[in-house]
């Protein structure tokens, strides 16, 4: 995968990030309590049992706390959230934030306005304002950030922009797929990539 130079080795090497958008499946399951958490699979916001609980009501502050499959530590919080009436395994979220603790000890958090999960179609939608950020120096914006809830897979619906160690970015789409051979997640930038690189400082 070819980013166009080697500043895109450096912002996915620098990223270390293995599962970044694990927070959008994890969205479908922030408000299962006791439920075991397998983070890679759209689990039950369909659940019987939970739906006629709540039957169709709206939750004020849900929270999430758990491990993904790999052992990393996650929050997800919503200000509010509901179930579609009309459509099992559908969930609307408002005021998203996912804290993700990565493996090299650094935190990545993710905001956005609103979120959706449809386990039927096997897709979950951040919207608004996405922002992501890594305690290490990375920022990135778009409007929009689709992901599939079975594997971890997904893209913008446009622009990115973002600043990092490497410099700033600015690109038309960004794609976010798992290495078969390394099994790590790394970004693919494309449609009009531009780069400004910024000189570090022993170089």
């Amino acid at each position: 995968m070819a980013f166009g130079d080697h500043a895109y080795t450096r912002v996915v090497r620098g990223l270390k990030v293995t599962l970044p958008l694990v927070a959008l499946v994890l969205l479908s399951t922030m408000f299962l309590i006791s439920r075991k958490v397998d983070p890679t699979a759209a689990i039950a916001l369909s659940d019987q049992a939970f739906r006629d609980r709540i039957s169709g009501s709206q939750l004020s502050d849900p929270q999430y706390d758990g491990n993904t499959n790999t052992g990393k530590s996650m929050t997800v919080t919503a200000q509010s959230a509901r179930p579609d009436p009309d459509v099992d395994g559908k969930t609307y979220g408002q005021v998203v934030n996912a804290v993700i603790n990565l493996d090299s000890g650094e935190v990545m958090t993710i905001t956005a306005d609103t979120g959706i999960v449809d386990e039927e179609q096997d897709l979950a939608v951040l919207s608004g304002n996405v922002h992501l950020i890594t305690t290490d120096g990375y920022d990135f914006k778009t409007s929009q950030l689709t992901s599939l809830l079975s594997k971890v897979e997904g893209e913008s619906a446009g622009q990115v922009t973002g600043f990092g160690p490497p410099g700033t970015l600015e690109a038309g789409k960004m794609f976010v797929k798992t290495n078969e051979t390394t099994g790590k997640v790394e970004l693919l930038f494309t449609q009009g990539v531009h780069l400004v690189y910024t000189k570090q400082k022993d170089e």
